[in-house]
């Protein structure tokens, strides 16, 4: 019995388990009947012994780490010299103009807000003198991660006519859920991050809050040179702020290899981020006319953009065949598949992707790294 099982076996130990098994050890003489003196006696008895049932259950889950939860889970990756991931502020790019259009300086510290009936505040970090600044928003989480657009001054300014959002140059992140952690915690015992392998690059870049996944390519110039290709918080792209930004932690331009940052002595650590491959989609399907086509179409279309998503999700992962690399396809049957899932696809063909007839495996090596992003998605209804 497995402590899973145990914790079901405790839990099913209600409170009518309790007063049965009591009253089944009551000579049978004795009037058992509910409201008899024995059963108001046994009764109360049988209430605490099912609450205690269900906090030994609750107990056992937390044990362990495949089944904590929350504040529990905390402590178990405290002992495995890890916390979980807090929440990040978005960094954002505004520009700054005049009524005749021409540039405003800021200051750092000056705050703003977005146009919306829930605001959302930003405070500058970094003023430059172009009429551009570098702001952060002042909630953590990923609410700010799109918006884009005017904003209003909180701080006065009289020069200031008009100030706009252009560049979401950080996404942040939300705090990191159980399940992410309790992987990250089960998939730690694993690998052994140690002196420069590509385990100890991934941890350093985990512990970057701004990046949201890391590919590790080693000597892919030589001995002891590394490369970081990185996605942000969203899993797309990282901007050149990031890119830089995380060079600077692992192993810094003015200093490199000689181990100021992150990475040991004597690595040349190059960050740079993905090259993206758009993919468009052709659907050829068969749509029951008993429903509305427009919705059946949306359908398709949000199922391939999760589809895409989870892409990203598994983009980092080593090749589990090898256990060194990285490998990515894009399998047309598990396209397929799930779009026949939705209801009102009567049937449906493999797609076709890019214009062809064939699965897409992306390409990563020491000079290029793949990212798969949804491109235009054309369905066409064979019941028309």
């Amino acid at each position: 019995m497995n402590p899973n099982e145990l914790a079901d076996e405790l839990e099913a130990q209600n409170y009518d388990y309790w007063l049965n098994l009591m009253l089944d050890n009551v000579p049978n003489d004795i009037d058992k009947r509910e409201g008899s003196i024995i059963y108001d006696a046994v009764a109360p008895a049988a209430m605490v012994s099912a609450q205690q049932s269900l906090s030994l259950a609750n107990i056992i889950r937390e044990t362990y780490i495949k089944t904590a939860q929350g504040e529990f889970l905390d402590y178990r990756a405290v002992e495995h010299g890890t916390s979980r991931y807090a929440a990040t502020s978005t960094e954002v790019k505004a520009k700054f103009n005049d009524d005749d259009g021409n540039p405003v300086n800021v200051e750092v510290g000056d705050r703003f807000a977005s146009i919306a009936e829930s605001p959302i505040f930003y405070t500058v970090i970094k003023a430059n003198d172009d009429g551009t600044a570098e702001m952060q928003a002042e909630e953590s989480g990923t609410i700010a991660n799109s918006y884009l657009g005017q904003v209003l001054p909180v701080t006065p300014n009289d020069n200031l006519a008009w100030a706009e959002i252009i560049e979401i140059t950080i996404p942040a992140r939300d705090e990191e859920n159980d399940d992410h952690l309790r992987a990250r915690l089960l998939n730690s015992n694993s690998w052994v991050a140690y002196g420069g392998n590509v385990a100890d690059y991934l941890d350093m870049t985990s512990k970057i809050h701004d990046v949201g996944a890391t590919q590790v390519y080693p000597t892919w110039d030589g001995p002891g040179t590394v490369k970081l290709v990185i996605l942000n918080n969203d899993l797309m792209p990282a901007s050149s702020t990031l890119v830089k930004k995380v060079k600077e932690e692992i192993d810094p331009e003015e200093s490199t290899t000689q181990g100021y940052g992150l990475a040991p002595i004597d690595h040349q650590v190059t960050v740079t981020t993905v090259e993206t491959l758009t993919v468009n989609v052709q659907i050829n399907a068969l749509l029951d006319a008993q429903h509305v086509t427009s919705n059946i179409e949306q359908q398709i279309k949000n199922v391939l953009s999760k589809f895409f998503t989870e892409l990203r999700q598994n983009w980092a992962t080593i090749n589990p065949t090898t256990g060194r690399g990285y490998t990515l396809t894009i399998f047309r049957s598990r396209i397929l598949s799930k779009i026949m899932q939705i209801e009102g696809v009567a049937n449906a063909d493999l797609p076709i992707l890019n214009g062809e007839n064939k699965d897409i495996s992306l390409i990563f090596d020491n000079k290029v790294s793949q990212l798969p992003i949804l491109g235009e998605v054309t369905i066409i209804n064979e019941n028309r």
